[in-house]
């Protein structure tokens, strides 16, 4: 290209568009008059030269400004202009590279290629890529806090729920799981965390599975003990027995989602890659959809689907010796004769005998479907108070999440780049 094409000043600059060897292509469009009134408020992120050259940000190098600033106030800073890009974490994080070629466009719509900005008055050891990857993973660190605190705000929701279980069956494992929540939540709110927390949040979590696998494997204990043949007393003091054990599995395995959430937003403050996140990411929907917590309604409906299954045929057996006994005491022989009495008298009372047998299974199956209910009732209102679902399907898109971020270039070879406000 030769150099009569190129833009006299950074002001011919129309379009900056960044392409990567994998095809990949990033769009920095001049913001137009007709933008400027959107009441839209972004904060500007400062980020050390030495961290944009690395293309990776630390938490202690990043800063976010307290005030937020409108499209049209923040126009007034760029005499070059200010230019726009709308991208998610995953697709900017392979610009961030520095191997990156760029051209621009300018004012005419010519397009004019080079191998760096040098020929338009840019540094050419910086990539524009580059700040906006930093900025992107500001908006990443932001994300964490904010998700940290929605996070510790629903772990206070456990301690009643184990105090009352620490009540109603005292538990030195449930004494572990409180103090894990206490310890992740006070990692959680902290301003500053380093690299020794995540190693503790994955010490904590290890304490949470560890409960998690020493009740299910109780529950399939307990599940093989419901099977046999029980009166209704007994069964009924194993089923509280199993509706206990499962509420602990379920606490359990919760915290430990918790925990991956609690590590995942640290991560994001400390400044971890995209990719690193995106790996914990996929790998805690992952143990979210196979979970004990995720699956608590199938599992409520396996264990009572077994004991209802052989309470049926526990029914239709008392029911076939019922109608045995009645079609016996009606086809009684007539004959005088106390001998004719003792034979009605023994087969009445085998007779009711099996009509009561017939009720009291049937009152077992009533009991039985009460109980199902009351526990699924339980804990879907757990879920519900929970909120972890909708968390983890926030943070498992935030990957995904395309957000506007603004780039201005200024005479002197600095780059600066502002994020939009998050609701928080």
């Amino acid at each position: 290209m030769l150099e009569d094409n190129m833009p006299n000043n950074l002001n011919q600059i129309n379009e900056i568009i960044i392409s990567n060897p994998i095809g990949g292509e990033l769009f920095l469009e001049k913001v137009t008059d007709y933008k400027l009134e959107e009441d839209t408020k972004y904060k500007e992120v400062f980020v050390p030269d030495v961290s944009l050259m690395m293309g990776n940000v630390s938490q202690s190098g990043l800063h976010v400004a307290n005030q937020g600033m409108t499209l049209a106030q923040i126009v007034k800073q760029a005499p070059n202009g200010l230019f726009t890009a709308t991208a998610n974490p995953a697709n900017l994080s392979k610009f961030a590279n520095g191997t990156t070629t760029t051209m621009v466009r300018d004012t005419s719509g010519h397009l004019v290629g080079h191998a760096g900005f040098a020929n338009v008055g840019l540094s050419a050891s910086m990539n524009p890529a580059i700040i906006l990857s930093a900025g992107m993973q500001a908006m990443s660190a932001v994300s964490g806090t904010y998700y940290l605190h929605k996070i510790t705000a629903q772990m206070t929701e456990m301690d009643a729920k184990l105090e009352e279980l620490l009540n109603i069956h005292h538990d030195a494992n449930i004494g572990r799981l409180i103090a894990a929540r206490k310890s992740l939540t006070e990692i959680a709110n902290r301003e500053f965390v380093d690299v020794i927390d995540v190693s503790s949040i994955r010490n904590y979590k290890k304490t949470a599975d560890e409960v998690h696998e020493e009740y299910i494997y109780r529950l399939k204990r307990q599940e093989r003990e419901l099977s046999l043949k029980l009166d209704s007393k007994v069964e009924e003091e194993k089923l509280r027995d199993i509706n206990f054990t499962m509420t602990i599995a379920f606490e359990a395995n919760k915290l430990s989602l918790f925990a991956e959430l609690i590590e995942i937003g640290t991560r994001m403050k400390l400044g971890n890659s995209i990719e690193v996140i995106n790996g914990l990411t996929k790998q805690l929907e992952q143990n979210y959809s196979n979970g004990f917590y995720h699956n608590i309604d199938k599992e409520v409906e396996k264990i009572y689907s077994n004991k209802r299954q052989q309470s049926s045929e526990e029914l239709a057996d008392k029911k076939k010796k019922h109608e045995e006994s009645l079609d016996k005491l009606t086809d009684l022989h007539i004959f005088n004769g106390w001998g004719f009495l003792s034979e009605v008298g023994i087969k009445t009372g085998f007779f009711l005998k099996t009509k009561s047998d017939v009720n009291k299974v049937k009152e077992k199956i009533v009991l039985e479907d009460q109980n199902l209910n009351r526990v699924k009732k339980d804990m879907k209102q757990n879920k519900e108070s929970d909120g972890i679902d909708n968390i983890i399907d926030e943070v498992v898109e935030l990957q995904f999440k395309e957000a506007e971020l603004l780039y201005i270039l200024t005479d002197n070879n600095k780059q600066r780049v502002f994020v939009p406000v998050e609701d928080i």
